[in-house]
């Protein structure tokens, strides 16, 4: 224990030392929440727009009523006279409403009639309003149909042959944590991002330095080294990735989301079990930075080959958002991927046994001996020391 924690000291203090480095290092856990933040908040309020919405309309002495029913709901209506695709296209306007001409007669022989919404479909920021005027016309038309069955002595009920309820049984927290699932995502990077220019800085940096045959010269195991080095990493990996756990759940409390209808809460218990669940990720993590980083030639080099690592938190979480699956217990034996399942149950505020923390944990702690282990048998081929 004493030469671990030489060797893990020694490496912290080398790694802290470098400044420039230890700020590169935790650049991610400060910036990438506050910019998600940014973009969370942006995205909620084009979804959530309030203010009065200025409507520009072709034709829209045909159809007074509907006009004046958008007034009363807080639009601007304004005369369009123009290409309206073109100004679509060009952004001068957002939407553009089109109400044909023969209108009237239509509607007076109880026909079909079609309102054009032209818009841009792959514009996000006009999305919340095109929504509202689509609907606002849906209102307005089911209004105009039970109105005519009624004037006919016909009960509107007659229509409505099979209506729907809302049967969600998803929590708000649920709701939540799948609106808000960038969270794992980021936290679990941010183990592979803190701790990798330390982890490839004590090998393919250390024999770009010319450091490396000297150091294990000393009578000391190489399986010793190895584990002081990871454990220094791992450290950094951890510091960085509970940085970046603390600023999302921040900004998840601060953001608006209840103006889409969600509501999320976080207890302190909750926060206990989610650094639990993720806390052997960065070792894991830092062990297979040092054995990739033993390949490179040189620094820059082991960047190029460690840097794939980082991607690796991001494939569980791709997989639960557009494959679902109920959860089984042995998907916590998966490294990784059994820590993904765990934190968005935590902030889904679903029932997790307790079992689920070992069998999560001990998987990922087991690799990332084996990795170390045989990072350490690495050592002993004089080619790879010296290559």
């Amino acid at each position: 224990m004493n030469i671990l924690r030489a060797v893990m000291t020694k490496e912290l203090l080398d790694g802290v030392r470098d400044k420039r480095a230890l700020m590169s290092a935790f650049l991610f856990p400060f910036l990438a929440p506050l910019f998600i933040y940014g973009l969370m908040t942006l995205v909620i309020e084009q979804n959530t727009k309030s203010e009065r919405v200025t409507l520009p309309v072709i034709g829209a002495e045909y159809a007074p009523t509907l006009i004046e029913r958008f007034v009363e709901n807080g639009f601007i209506i304004e005369t369009f006279e123009g290409d309206a695709e073109a100004a679509v296209t060009a952004k001068t306007v957002d939407l553009v409403l089109e109400i044909p001409s023969d209108y009237q007669s239509t509607m007076a022989h109880f026909e079909k009639t079609e309102l054009t919404v032209i818009h841009d479909g792959s514009r996000n920021d006009t999305r919340a309003t095109v929504r509202q005027v689509r609907s606002l016309i849906q209102d307005y038309s089911s209004e105009l149909t039970a109105l005519r069955l009624i004037s006919r002595g016909v009960s509107p009920k007659l229509v409505r042959g099979v209506q729907t309820r809302n049967g969600d049984i998803a929590s708000d927290e649920q709701k939540a944590a799948n609106f808000l699932s960038f969270v794992p995502i980021y936290v679990l990077m941010a183990a592979f991002v803190c701790g990798l220019g330390l982890a490839i800085d004590q090998t393919a940096g250390e024999r770009e330095r010319r450091s490396l045959e000297p150091l294990l010269i000393n009578p000391v195991q190489r399986l010793d080294l190895i584990f002081g080095k990871c454990l220094a990493a791992s450290i950094v990996g951890t510091a960085g990735m509970l940085i970046t756990l603390g600023m999302c759940l921040g900004a998840m409390l601060l953001l608006p989301i209840d103006e889409l209808g969600i509501r999320f809460s976080l207890q302190w218990d909750q926060v206990f079990w989610l650094v639990i669940a993720i806390l052997p990720i960065p070792f894991l993590a830092s062990s297979l930075q040092l054995l990739l980083g033993l390949f490179a030639k040189s620094f820059k080099d082991a960047q190029s080959y460690v840097g794939f690592l980082v991607f690796i938190p991001v494939i569980p979480s791709l997989l639960m958002n557009f494959l679902p699956f109920a959860t089984q217990f042995w998907m916590y034996w998966i490294p990784v991927f059994g820590q993904s399942i765990l934190m968005k149950e935590i902030l889904g505020a679903e029932p997790v046994t307790v079992l689920a923390y070992p069998a999560a944990a001990l998987p990922t702690l087991l690799l990332g001996l084996g990795v170390c282990w045989a990072t350490s048998r690495l050592l002993n081929q004089e080619r790879v020391i010296q290559s």
